[in-house]
């Protein structure tokens, strides 16, 4: 790292089961990197040169992993994974043609996703698909809460240096962000002081569009004003193909209101094909094949110094 960088990165993973911190953290990284090498190769030395740091809880969750989960053979297949994708190397070569014909895929667990929640059973969906989620909202011994705080007290000493911050988060990872966004918010109204602004956030296979998710989110119930967090610059939200945890793709629409009380400057909603394959399947949520992908390196490049 550059001693003189006023950059820093936090990952925040997703749900599911996961490699070690040390060896994700290379992962998410390293599929950044090729993104940049492919698409802004000048941008490369800047984000090597930039600080990251991963918000790593998986290790709690191993009673959700599946019986027989070899931490070897998934980090093995991840980085198959990311082989592949970094093998194309044009922006274009991750167009719609390219994901219709991958192995496996299909539109059916977002169908389902989609069916349910229409029928206002998105509680009960999300507690089948990703219990994890459902285990966090449960809060056990005030494990989520003290996740929420550490991540709120990372953020404030970032800002408190004068760092330019970006975060991205997967998945369940998305929905610890946004409650320790709303948790710093708070403490600095309470407070009385003001920090300096996260410059970015990027969401990437994320469920916060969907109404079962923001009805537990940090804030709910509340005034207009103590709703939303209050300490961004700008949310991008990248939603694949097919990803039924991202079901409903879009975020823009769900909090406009931010928008309308000024407390974010700008939110976008990016759609675009994940072209992962894990385990000879098309996966679509797979956090690999959204950090390679051009309109991730894109938002990161643009974010870079």
């Amino acid at each position: 790292m550059n001693p003189a960088s006023k950059q820093h990165i936090v990952f925040i993973h997703g749900r599911g089961a996961k490699p070690d911190k040390d060896a994700l953290h290379a992962m998410w990284k390293d599929a950044l990197t090729a993104g940049l090498q492919r698409d802004f190769p000048k941008k490369v030395k800047s984000f090597q040169n930039t600080a990251a740091s991963m918000v790593y809880y998986a290790d709690q969750l191993r009673s959700f992993d599946e019986p027989g989960f070899d931490q070897i053979l998934d980090l093995e297949n991840r980085r198959q994974a990311l082989d592949e994708l970094s093998s194309r190397t044009k922006a274009r070569d991750f167009r719609r043609k390219h994901y219709d014909v991958l192995p496996g895929k299909s539109p059916l667990k977002e169908f389902a996703m989609d069916l349910t929640a229409s029928l206002g059973l998105g509680r009960a969906a999300i507690k089948k698909a990703m219990p994890e989620l459902s285990y966090y909202w449960q809060d056990h011994q005030g494990w989520a809460s003290n996740l929420q705080s550490q991540l709120a007290t990372q953020l404030r000493d970032l800002m408190a240096a004068d760092q330019n911050v970006l975060i991205i988060s997967h998945c369940m990872g998305s929905v610890l962000a946004w409650d320790g966004l709303w948790r710093l918010t708070q403490d600095e109204r309470q407070a009385g002081t003001q920090l300096k602004r996260i410059t970015r956030w990027i969401t990437i296979g994320s469920p916060l569009g969907a109404r079962a998710v923001q009805s537990r989110l940090n804030g709910r119930g509340q005034s207009s004003a103590e709703r939303f967090p209050g300490v961004l610059n700008a949310w991008h939200n990248i939603a694949a193909e097919d990803d039924y945890v991202c079901h409903d793709k879009t975020v823009a629409d769900d909090y406009a209101e931010m928008l309308d009380q000024r407390l974010i400057g700008d939110i976008r909603d990016h759609m675009i094909y994940n072209l992962s394959v894990r385990y000879g399947r098309s996966n679509p949520h797979s956090s690999v094949g959204y950090l390679i992908h051009p309109r991730t390196a894109q938002l990161l490049a643009d974010w870079l110094d």
